[in-house]
């Protein structure tokens, strides 16, 4: 959090901006075919045809994806965007605290990058004090995007182990059930 803030950063790890693109991808698939109101009626994937009376189920799964990557996206890019702009939001709300609570001690020009030739050492332990509360202020105002962590955590952990496991299932039963007859 020591880090200063920079408009010309980008908020996003390599990890988010994969998503990202992934999810607009996905977005974008499933938006063109809900424009123009026609599920796919061919598709091939991975040398499985599917027909016209899998439609529905193709379009279901293509919603699941386009939903998984999308919250996905969402949480990762939730929380990395709140890291983000924490320091900027703490700079300000330090500056309110510190304008509002000693106004006979801080005035607007303390806060401009000219060294100013005051020597007074009270004011080292009020902008302490004032940039700790800031934190914590802005820590609780962000605490939404802060919580998208368990979105998450529920993404990349429980997700992928229901779908996993029920794929294996549905494979599995596939494969049985073919064997058998």
């Amino acid at each position: 959090m020591s880090k200063k803030f920079s408009i010309y950063d980008s908020p996003f790890s390599d990890e988010t901006k994969t998503l990202r693109r992934n999810s607009l991808i996905a977005s974008g698939l499933s938006l063109f075919i809900g424009l123009t109101n026609e599920l796919p009626k061919q598709f091939s994937l991975l040398g499985v045809s599917f027909n016209s009376e899998q439609q529905e189920t193709m379009s279901w799964f293509i919603f699941a994806l386009a939903a998984y990557l999308f919250l996905h996206f969402l949480s990762v890019g939730g929380v990395e965007f709140a890291k983000w702009v924490h320091p900027f939001l703490t700079a300000r709300k330090q500056k309110e605290i510190l304008l509002k609570r000693y106004p006979h001690a801080f005035w607007e020009d303390d806060f401009i990058d000219i060294p100013a030739p005051v020597n007074e050492d009270d004011k080292s332990d009020m902008a302490a004090g004032a940039a700790e509360e800031a934190h914590w202020k802005v820590q609780r105002n962000l605490g939404a995007f802060y919580s998208l962590i368990y979105v998450r955590l529920l993404l990349e952990i429980i997700a992928p182990i229901v779908f996993g496991a029920w794929g294996l299932y549905e494979l599995a039963n596939l494969i049985v059930t073919n064997a058998s007859t």
